[in-house]
């Protein structure tokens, strides 16, 4: 009987160990990976191309067209679902932690875009 009773305790344990619903799908958790992978490394090199005055935008507007396509991609998934939930969060959740980013990296062109597609 205890051991019964260890196994079912074990087995419901383990159902509360899973990711909480509702998950983004594969397809589009990899959208989500990339493209704020993409708008963090974007953020991180406007910063560096803008740290130090001179003859920087050249450097820049391949900079924010990058940032621009990754806005889009995940505006693409906020618009599926925007209550799917993604290490943690809700892709709505990522869509203001993105629109911060940007902001505060100054790539202007692409938090438009983002707040754009997104309707926000």
């Amino acid at each position: 009987m205890r051991r019964a009773s260890a196994a079912a305790l074990v087995l419901i344990s383990l159902g509360a160990c899973g990711p909480t619903p509702p998950q983004a799908p594969l397809p589009y958790a990899k959208k989500l990976d990339t493209s704020t992978s993409d708008i963090s490394t974007a953020c991180g090199e406007a910063f560096q191309v803008t740290e130090f005055e001179g003859q920087n935008r050249a450097d820049l507007a391949g900079i924010e067209g990058a940032a621009e396509r990754s806005a889009r991609k995940l505006a693409s998934v906020y618009r599926r679902n925007p209550a799917w939930i993604y290490q943690g969060e809700t892709v709505g959740q990522i869509v203001t932690d993105a629109e911060q980013m940007l902001s505060s990296c100054g790539l202007r062109p692409a938090l438009r875009t983002l707040k754009q597609e997104t309707r926000r």
